[in-house]
């Protein structure tokens, strides 16, 4: 049975692209349109990994990752920020709000890879 990965993203575009190159690599996909469906979904799904972006509508990413880690149930599926946010000091506030690593958009197809290999161990 393959690993989920859920991809939290309100943009089509990314969610999409995200989507097919996690598929190409085998795993099994789950989507979220916003931070409360993302929260939602990690708790029934149980992902190996989460991508969330940090600015969603209804619940951002920031809250997100702070409920996700919150939960005794979600707390251990490490969470990637895939994210715009680019600025100088944005890593480090993912970090804090509970994400534990950190891909900033736009991004190649080998650094999404590369993320989910470092973290599918």
């Amino acid at each position: 049975m393959p690993s989920k990965i859920l991809v939290a993203d309100d943009d089509f575009d990314n969610r999409a692209i995200a989507s097919e190159i996690l598929a190409s690599q085998g795993y099994e996909v789950i989507v979220a349109l916003n931070g409360r469906e993302a929260v939602q979904k990690a708790l029934k799904e149980s992902p190996s990994l989460i991508f969330l972006d940090l600015s969603m509508p209804q619940m951002d990413g920031w809250q997100a990752a702070s409920e996700i880690k919150k939960n005794p149930a979600t707390s251990g599926i490490p969470i990637v920020a895939f994210t715009a946010h680019a600025m100088v000091g944005d890593e480090k506030k993912a970090l804090e709000a509970g994400c534990d690593d950190y891909l900033s958009k736009p991004c190649t197809p080998q650094s999404v890879i590369e993320k989910v290999n470092k973290w599918m161990k």
